[in-house]
């Protein structure tokens, strides 16, 4: 059997934070939290991939269209309106702005999806049972098997240590 991690419960969000800390003291670094409500000394990744994405994708929006404008405008289909020049850089404006926003939009939601991992409707840890406790009132850790320090025994007697309310292998 595929061990996907250890799933350990704990009484309060205060015993969950030391257990976390212990853990991450001896190495442990693929440890997850679940909780009912964010715990605010939880480690958060921060990146600057979704400001990239977005700022790249503005760009190429407002490229593209202004591309299609010019193309259209000068090349394909020229007009002569009130001698103005076939390249008014000012009426292609607002709809390249639009168009930018547009795929900046759309760059933020794509970039949010795959970096949350969404839409993941099926967790290892939902094989446990009592896992629903985490949207109550429990306050679970998991020490996924991904991790460099990971050893079934192991693992299982460094959680046995900080005295959970109960513990279980998860399976993948």
């Amino acid at each position: 059997m595929k061990t996907y991690g250890m799933l350990a419960e704990f009484p309060t969000v205060d015993a969950l934070r030391s257990a976390r800390a212990a853990l991450s003291t001896q190495g442990y670094r693929s440890l997850e939290s679940f909780t009912p409500w964010p715990v605010d000394d939880a480690p958060v990744r921060r990146t600057d991939a979704m400001s990239r994405a977005v700022l790249v994708a503005f760009i190429a929006g407002v490229a593209v269209v202004l591309g299609m404008q010019y193309i259209a405008a000068v090349h394909a289909y020229p007009l002569d309106v009130g001698g103005r020049p076939p390249a008014s850089w000012p009426a292609f404006a607002p709809a390249a702005v639009e168009m930018g926003m547009l795929f900046a939009a759309l760059a933020a939601l794509a970039t949010f999806c795959l970096r949350t991992g969404l839409p993941r409707l099926y967790r290892p840890e939902f094989n446990v049972p009592w896992f629903d406790e985490a949207s109550r009132a429990g306050f679970l850790m998991l020490v996924r098997a991904d991790d460099p320090l990971w050893d079934e025994h192991r693992c299982a007697r460094d959680i046995a240590e900080l005295h959970p309310m109960r513990y279980a292998l998860v399976p993948a």
